[in-house]
């Protein structure tokens, strides 16, 4: 049900500008907290009870809108419909449904406004090459949606008496001799780590919500659906407990980062050291369960999205709603890059055809090393180009979804598996190779070789610029009849 106007009953909205709830129809302004209180917003009345599946503790009712279009769930407890998919860029009107869900703890207010993630967004295109001409300011502003994408809140608490055995290794040289000194750390840390956020939302790529930052603790408030007023939010479908291991590996390292800290600066530590400062590697392998409790809170935090779609890819740039932030993907435009190219390879070749003479044998040796090289470099940008479609680093999607992929990469295979670059680039090698050793005379072959390698390392070029262009997008989703649900 939306927040109305207790003064004409219209619809409200949330003014980032401001921080009140504005009224549409005769511009009230109101306390988010008083609106709570006069028309119980935080516990929708009107939504019905068709729960999914029996959320923990305390609930809320809230529509569920599917995207026909990729199968991306967002909810609201104030809209009636939603008209575009940030997912997959599609503007379509979501199917909805009605169901109960887990009621957040908390929550963070949008702060950034729009037209400040226009400014963001044009500084970050001042320090970019080749941008392709769709990504310009002027097409943004239509694409930039705000919603609020779930995040569990850890807290890690250290039990009492814990002891936490650390290795640490010290090397250094005297005269001739190199000295290595491994030493056994134990220690009882006390108190709690709090504050480490990782996205609840299966939908958003874990690469995304870690590069666009952790929110302020003191940013957090207890949840107030009024905030969420012509906002929608992400479905809340990874586990807490996916991120426990990973909360504690954190935890662990800060408290390895702390005795390092405590080596350095204390000097009773220079009876037990030869130089505390070149002590490294404080780590441990002990299991956190051993010391610690960990817990979780939901909340809902700020996230401004723009999608860019080409084809069958999609370019995300994301705003931290609340610290401004980013996260952009920004590929390269082909046509600029091979211009830009060409342009430098002109006055470099004429350059060395002025100053340098190059028998044909070297220029074999030159051509070929300089494919084999851009054919390794391929490789690896193919390499991670995989690993990135397939989301291998994404705990929550890996957890929800259980390693499949959903997504239509049939377009893409040929691009990601090698193809015609991989095989002009052998056969260019070969050819070298042939040549070199049987050391033939005729010029004209040996030049028809390193032209042919030029060719190969140019394809070789062009297929990783295709690559970059690949990895700074991702392929539509297609999340129907995949989810295990959290």
């Amino acid at each position: 049900m939306a927040n109305r106007c207790p003064s004409c009953g219209g619809t409200l909205r949330f003014d980032i500008q401001k921080q009140k709830l504005v009224c549409e129809y005769c511009e009230s302004e109101f306390d988010p907290s008083s609106i709570q209180e006069m028309t119980g917003a935080g516990e929708s009345e009107a939504f019905g009870n068709e729960p999914v599946e029996e959320p923990e503790g305390e609930t809320i009712d809230a529509k569920i809108f599917t995207c026909p279009n990729c199968g991306a769930e967002v909810f609201a407890t104030d809209l009636d419909a939603v008209e575009y998919c940030s997912y997959c860029g599609t503007f379509v009107t979501l199917e909805s449904r009605l169901a109960k869900m887990q009621k957040p703890s908390y929550i963070v207010p949008f702060t950034i406004t729009k037209e400040k993630c226009m400014e963001l967004y044009g500084e970050k295109l001042k320090k970019t090459h080749f941008l392709p001409k769709d990504m310009k300011v002027e097409n943004a502003e239509s694409k930039l949606h705000n919603t609020y994408i779930p995040f569990w809140v850890y807290s890690e608490k250290i039990n009492p008496a814990a002891e936490i055995h650390f290795t640490g290794l010290e090397e250094w040289s005297s005269g001739n001799t190199d000295y290595k000194q491994e030493y056994n750390i134990e220690v009882q840390p006390e108190g709690t780590v709090e504050g480490v956020f990782y996205d609840a939302s299966a939908t958003l790529d874990d690469r995304i919500s870690e590069q666009i930052g952790n929110f302020p603790m003191e940013s957090l408030q207890p949840y107030n659906s009024s905030l969420m007023t012509g906002s929608y939010a992400d479905v809340a479908d990874v586990k807490k407990e996916v991120y426990v291991d990973n909360v504690r590996k954190q935890g662990v390292v800060a408290i390895g980062e702390k005795i390092s800290e405590d080596l350095v600066s204390q000097d009773r530590f220079l009876d037990i050291c030869h130089n505390p400062q070149k002590v490294k590697r404080i780590t441990t392998t002990q299991d956190g369960n051993s010391y610690s409790s960990v817990d979780a809170k939901l909340a809902m935090l700020p996230v401004w999205f723009m999608t860019w779609k080409n084809k069958n890819r999609l370019c995300y740039s994301v705003i931290n709603g609340n610290t401004g932030k980013m996260f952009t993907e920004i590929p390269a435009d082909l046509k600029k890059y091979a211009l830009a190219s060409l342009v430098v390879a002109i006055p470099v070749f004429i350059l060395l055809e002025l100053f340098l003479t190059l028998m044909p044998k070297t220029l074999i040796y030159v051509s070929a090393a300089l494919s084999l090289v851009f054919l390794f470099l391929r490789r690896g940008a193919l390499k991670k180009l995989k690993r990135q479609d397939e989301r291998m680093d994404d705990k929550g999607f890996q957890n929800s979804f259980g390693g499949e992929t959903p997504a239509d990469n049939s377009k893409n295979k040929g691009k990601v598996n090698g193809g015609l670059p991989l095989w002009i680039s052998i056969v260019g090698l070969i050819a070298s190779a042939f040549l070199i050793y049987k050391n033939l005379p005729d010029d004209i072959i040996n030049y028809a070789c390193v032209i042919f390698n030029i060719v190969a390392t140019f394809i070789s070029i062009a297929s990783m610029v295709r690559a970059h262009n690949l990895s700074c997008s991702r392929p539509i989703p297609h999340f129907f009849d995949d989810r295990k649900g959290a």
